[in-house]
């Protein structure tokens, strides 16, 4: 039964619009090994009947499809859902999306059981094989990530819109959902024992949004947020250095990442995988006034190797193709020369529909 039903679990996850890791067409033997790490052989008989999201499947159906009892289904359902592994509402389930799906073994921070053999799978199938490309973009270059400057790092003046800068977007929300959720990639690398932001950046959380959030608080992971910690907290990570990024939506997003260079599944394709197109940047650039005394302070804080000195000028530079417009850099600037301007680029999808629709036309199967 075992390999035919983690075949069968792989062709229904791969209806997504991300799909799954394949080489040459052929499911990546570690990504199958990775579905042996989150499904048990009895758990696998069962979830290969379920669908993807939005498709939700009922106990009673699966039932149907199996032979087994409405009551072990649930039990066996239920056993992968307490992982993390599924999605549900009640008795009806489905399959968890892509990036819950990879990051399962890291939204905590104790060491488990299989947790390292599921770094040496993803590394295999995420890096090694290539399947971050389409983690990050389409196979048209859509980025499924965009960055959200704050409004302190904006030169006051500018037109700004409600979905373009953090604070406005988080407010227009209309959930009251928030859930702080340990950073998936950083815990990965912190527990692989190779995270180079150590010394510079805490682990630190990610912000689950509206159904996301509810998933998580429903099994156990994560700390319960009001929309004004939520954004207590994106500013205090900002300050930092960490570069705040959401889903390439306009609204009603469901996760707002704050990103190293190091770790980050999405950053690390500008940073270390030569994607440039794996976040799409915010339009803004940052620019200096003459204020500006070369101090060289915002050099250090971008990791996109964006800025540099110009001697003629006596001013900080931006190059707006390295440039994805996040602002950390300005809250390096003593002097108060640095802020984002106004730099037309990038046109986020109306909704999460939209972009899910251009994935599936832009993704073969």
């Amino acid at each position: 039964m075992g390999k035919d039903a983690y075949i069968t679990i792989a062709e229904r996850m791969n209806r997504n619009p991300m799909r799954v890791p394949r080489v040459e067409g052929e499911f990546t033997p570690s990504f199958l090994e990775y579905l042996k790490l989150v499904y048990t052989p009895e758990e696998a008989e069962v979830v290969r009947h379920l669908d993807v999201l939005p498709a939700f499947v009922t106990f009673e159906q699966v039932a149907e499809a199996t032979g087994l009892s409405v009551e072990e289904v649930g039990r066996r359902i239920d056993s992968a859902h307490k992982k993390n592994a599924l999605v549900g509402m009640g008795t009806m389930f489905c399959l968890p999306p892509i990036p819950v799906l990879l990051n399962l073994h890291h939204f905590y921070s104790d060491l488990r059981e299989d947790d390292l053999k599921a770094i040496t799978l993803y590394r295999d199938f995420f890096v090694d094989k290539g399947y971050g490309r389409y983690y990050e973009t389409s196979e048209a270059g859509s980025p499924v990530f965009r960055t959200i400057p704050v409004e302190e790092a904006i030169r006051c003046g500018e037109k700004v819109m409600t979905s373009e800068e953090a604070h406005s977007f988080v407010a227009s929300l209309s959930t009251e959902d928030f859930v702080l959720v340990p950073c998936p990639c950083r815990t990965r690398a912190e527990k692989a024992g190779d995270r180079e932001c150590r010394d510079k950046f805490p682990i630190g959380s990610c912000i689950m949004i509206g159904f996301t959030a509810l998933h998580f608080e429903s099994i156990g992971l994560g700390k319960r947020v009001t929309r004004e910690q939520a954004l207590s907290y994106m500013d205090e990570m900002i300050r930092l250095g960490l570069v705040p990024n959401t889903e390439n939506v306009e609204k009603e997003s469901s996760t707002i990442c704050l990103c190293c260079e190091c770790c980050c599944s999405q950053v690390r394709g500008r940073t270390r995988w030569d994607n440039p197109e794996s976040i799409s940047p915010s339009n803004f650039v940052p620019r200096a006034t003459d204020d500006c005394v070369m101090c060289g302070q915002c050099l250090e804080r971008c990791f996109f190797g964006a800025l540099s000195l110009d001697e003629d000028t006596g001013k900080a530079v931006a190059d707006p193709k390295a440039c994805i417009g996040c602002g950390v850099c300005t809250f390096a600037c003593e002097a108060g020369a640095l802020k984002l301007e106004r730099f037309e680029r990038s046109t986020p999808f109306a909704s999460t529909g939209k972009m899910l629709q251009a994935f599936q036309a832009e993704n073969t199967p």
